[in-house]
């Protein structure tokens, strides 16, 4: 039973966190994450961020933050989506990959949590 409640849950906030934009920007998962240990046995993250909002973004950040099975952080890595300084910018509908290399034991890491950091053209 906890299983399908699980599930609902976590349908219903994929729903909520696809709802339109309030504000004139934002970047959201473009889709899943892939998790994969590569054979050094590195854990990866690679997944896509999508503009949803009606301006273009610029510095995005996808930070990755594990956690074990009591709620505690174990490490928390960060990549930047455009290298540093280049002044790309996220169009409007427009996606590009990430990937997140983390050093932690993937046998240690419970649960993740995805945050997206970003800035408005305009600001």
């Amino acid at each position: 039973m906890k299983k399908y409640i699980f599930i609902i849950i976590t349908v219903l906030l994929m729903a909520w966190g696809c709802d339109s934009p309030e504000n004139d920007g934002a970047v959201a998962l473009d889709g899943p994450i892939l998790e994969s240990v590569d054979s050094n046995g590195i854990l990866e993250f690679n997944g896509a961020v999508i503009n949803t909002g009606n301006a273009p973004v610029q510095s995005i950040y996808v930070v990755i933050v594990l956690m074990d099975e009591n709620g505690n952080i174990i490490e928390a890595n960060s990549t930047s989506i455009f290298e540093e300084g280049s002044g790309d910018l996220l169009y409007p509908s427009e996606s590009v990959f990430f990937n997140v290399s983390v050093d932690s034991d993937p046998n240690r890491v419970f649960s993740k949590d995805v945050e997206i950091y970003y800035e408005d053209l305009l600001e």
